[in-house]
């Protein structure tokens, strides 16, 4: 399933592995081993290996080096789980994502929901010296699904009034004149507690728990039409008066879809605190049009 400009490198790869005693296995995960929203010719690669001792290869460049001439490679956070993982951008434009595990997490990573949610995507086995990676793990699928349960309503009415919060917080930056701060607010920070509202509207619409992947990937493909027809129009740019209308319009959306989630619910929305955060931002801000 790999795409042919990896082919090479996970050939030089798994000879490596097979000869390093401390790799006990490696997989292919991501766009390279799916079948559902395939790698295209900007896709990267996505490894995960499983090594007695992480920090060895996470501590080193010299391993990577093996498979191609290195441009920059640099260690972040994995996506999922709580692990570190080594970057690489190759010379000749590869982008390789090596997620290092402990060799110990490979007993658990079929019954961990994270674990099975990546791997019901799809997943190439690379190497597997102690035959714990099955070549299918029955029923993962249902866990890709089931990423985005329901909200429960504490943490749906937690939601909301850290957005109305924050709203207040970004429109007093914004009067202030500190416009880096106030950009992040409209369309960082609000942002994603937006994303994560749309998330939930579009799973209690469905009646069950949906597939929205993560971190808004693929969103214009699964979010509703009218939410991705409004989007575009709650980003702003680094300007005062288009921050303050962009404010307006991300507050307005996602009152609409907070109000529909919990609705579908019946759950109660707290109109007092929005009602009380906009008569407090109209104080702040200027009316539309006008200059902050």
């Amino acid at each position: 399933m790999t795409a042919s400009r990896y082919r090479s490198l996970l050939q030089e790869f798994r000879t490596w592995a097979t000869g390093e005693s401390a790799v006990r296995a490696a997989i292919v995960v991501g766009s390279q081993a799916r079948v559902t929203e395939p790698a295209d010719e900007w896709s990267d690669l996505d490894v995960v290996i499983f090594h007695e001792h992480p920090e060895q290869l996470l501590g080193s460049t010299d391993w990577v080096e093996r498979f191609g001439p290195v441009l920059l490679t640099v260690v972040e956070p994995t996506a999922v789980f709580e692990s570190r993982e080594r970057r690489v951008l190759y010379r000749d434009g590869r982008d390789v994502d090596f997620a290092v595990f402990p060799a110990r997490a490979l007993a658990g990573l079929a019954q961990h929901p994270e674990g099975l949610a990546v791997l019901g995507r799809g997943y190439e086995v690379l190497a597997d010296k102690d035959g714990q990676l099955p070549r299918r793990i029955p029923g993962a699928e249902a866990h890709v699904r089931d990423r985005r349960p329901p909200p429960e309503e504490p943490q749906f009415q937690s939601d909301v009034r850290d957005f109305w919060y924050h709203v207040l917080w970004t429109a007093r930056k914004l009067r202030r004149g500190e416009l880096w701060a106030a950009k992040f607010g409209c369309d960082g920070y609000l942002k994603r507690l937006l994303l994560r509202m749309v998330e939930w509207q579009v799973v209690v619409q469905s009646g069950r728990a949906t597939d929205v992947w993560h971190e808004g990937r693929f969103l214009d493909r699964w979010a509703p039409a009218e939410v991705r027809t409004r989007l575009p129009a709650t980003f702003a740019r680094y300007d005062r008066a288009d921050l303050a209308r962009g404010l307006r319009a991300t507050a307005e959306l996602y009152s609409e879809v907070a109000r529909e989630v919990a609705r579908r619910l019946s759950w109660e929305y707290p109109e007092a605190i929005e009602a009380g955060v906009q008569t407090l931002v109209r104080g702040t801000l200027p009316e539309s049009g006008a200059s902050p």
